[in-house]
């Protein structure tokens, strides 16, 4: 239950939780929140040009009128920035989780939804719906009643997660079991596929098709795979393989401090003086999923069932008007050295009857780990976000894109793919250019920006390589203290720190010889 306070909490703050009353497992406050929120995601939006969907409160049906108050503010001060409205939110478990009554049913659902259209200030398609996740089957809800509110609604959505982490007790999932799951090509096809269906109800009723909230398992996901570089790889075929099968968006869900599968996490509160955010392992699949597809907006996505559809190997082509311009190849398996393969590209010619257009060469990035279980020496192009507690939302080293040669001989190119790793392939220089990741300079570095938040206290680093190898203080220079004040009566307050700053079809792509594999197009 959400609550717009138009006058402000009586805190003072933004936003207020207060303990919920319904059954969900994750015991979902109620939130109150005032209109600085809408305000700070407005200026974000001038910012880094983001937009939004945001949620109407839905369990009240508005008999106060909440609801429309925060359509009328969302519209009024997010603008254009705003691409939709959720109306409901998992209405498949409002029953079951106490949220209405226990028998509540789709055409309970049904009616409640014609209700709040009734009564919200929209008279244009802004809505997104029906939210569905778990109990009912989406199509079925579609096709009994949902569409009749189709002049209201720009988004069909759903919400899913692979695998289920609320269970308790004896019927918890054990996260090692289940970590295979996301080292398997066929596993992601499985989450995507049953939807196949629904996008084409949705396109032919001219909706776009949204997974409004999902990751790699509900209510945090799993230690030690949720976090891990698996998570990464398994981000990047998920994203894809939606986009191959008509999704126009999807939202990555996060959460606070005891959630594994956060894109990004602040420190903890009693460490905002001196530590950074943590950069997730997922994050980095949602940066080279965003360049795959390029800032065009027309991008078409193909799943290359690569090498017949090996389980351990993904393999995606990105056309932007009808023009081959990128591809991914994903390689699940963690074996460094030994399983690594390569992938022979060509553009055009070969058997499918077309003028060849292979190029003379391809740029390359690969998003690395030393293995599948790293959870923070995820490199992409060479480039890193850090560990633990010590990102600032920028990637740092130097960026690495290779330029790999084609053989003008074979009109072949060869695309090494690491174990473990994802290769990001440009096959123009355009394509690389209008990725979105060749902003940050002439090597191709990804555009980030730095935290604007600083502490006001300067907390000197020292490299641990160049540590291991000092000596020390030579005992020079008297002891200082490591608690706040504690060096004023040593000669260490006289040192001091000096100057420290705070910081997306006219030919086809084939794919011949995955080392020794058969072609697919």
């Amino acid at each position: 239950k959400a609550i717009l306070a138009v006058d402000g909490n009586p805190s003072g703050k933004t936003i207020d939780k207060y303990k919920g009353t319904d059954a969900s497992p994750t015991e979902t406050p109620d939130v109150h929140f005032t209109l600085d929120l809408f305000y700070a995601m407005a200026s974000i939006s001038k910012l880094v040009k983001a937009n939004w969907f945001f949620g109407i409160p839905f369990i009240s049906v508005d008999s106060d009128g909440n609801a429309g108050l925060v359509v009328q503010y969302a519209k009024q001060i997010l603008g254009s920035n705003l691409l939709a409205l959720q109306l409901a939110n998992e209405p498949d478990l409002y029953g079951p989780h106490l949220k209405k009554q226990a028998d509540y049913s789709e055409a309970d659902f049904f009616a409640d939804t014609q209700t709040m259209i009734q009564k919200l200030p929209i008279t244009e398609p802004i809505l997104a719906g029906p939210s569905i996740c778990c109990m009912w089957d989406t199509n079925t809800v579609l096709n009994d009643g949902y569409m009749n509110f189709k002049d209201s609604l720009a988004f069909i959505d759903v919400m899913h997660y692979p695998n289920n982490n609320c269970a308790t007790g004896a019927d918890a999932v054990v996260p090692q079991d289940v970590f295979p799951n996301y080292l398997n090509h066929h596993n992601v096809q499985n989450v995507v596929t049953p939807y196949a269906s629904t996008a084409q109800l949705s396109l032919a009723a001219g909706k776009q098709m949204m997974m409004m909230e999902t990751n790699t398992a509900s209510c945090g996901g799993f230690p030690g795979v949720s976090d891990s570089f698996a998570a990464a790889l398994w981000g990047v075929d998920y994203g894809l393989q939606m986009a191959y099968n008509n999704f126009t968006y999807a939202l990555l869900h996060f959460g606070g401090q005891n959630v594994y599968y956060n894109p990004f996490t602040p420190p903890p509160t009693n460490m905002t003086k001196y530590r950074q955010w943590t950069t997730g392992a997922v994050f980095y699949s949602n940066i080279v999923v965003a360049e795959a597809l390029g800032k065009s907006g027309v991008s078409q996505v193909i799943d290359l069932q690569l090498d017949n559809n090996n389980e351990n190997r993904a393999g995606y082509a990105i056309y932007e008007k009808g023009v081959a311009s990128r591809a991914v190849f994903i390689n699940y398996v963690s074996n460094p050295g030994a399983s690594d393969y390569t992938v022979q590209v060509a553009i055009g010619g070969q058997q499918t009857g077309l003028p060849n257009k292979t190029p003379t060469s391809v740029k390359v990035k690969y998003l690395r780990a030393d293995s599948v279980s790293i959870k923070y020496n995820i490199t992409w192009a060479g480039q890193t976000m850090g560990q633990q507690y010590a990102s600032d939302g920028r990637l740092y080293g130097d960026a690495d894109v290779q330029t790999i040669q084609c053989d003008t001989t074979t009109l072949l190119c060869d695309i090494p793919v690491p174990s473990p790793s994802v290769a990001l392939v440009f096959l123009t220089d355009e394509a690389f250019t209008n990725s979105g990741g060749a902003a940050g300079d002439a090597e191709g570095s990804t555009l980030t920006f730095a935290t604007t938040y600083t502490s006001g206290k300067v907390h000197p680093t020292i490299d641990s390589a160049a540590l291991a190898q000092s000596n020390g203080r030579n005992g020079s220079l008297p002891l200082g203290a490591t608690s706040k004040g504690g060096a004023l009566n040593t000669g260490a307050a006289e040192r001091g720190v000096s100057g420290a700053g705070q910081l997306l079809w006219s030919v086809a792509i084939t794919v011949l010889g995955v080392v020794g594999g058969a072609w697919m197009m």
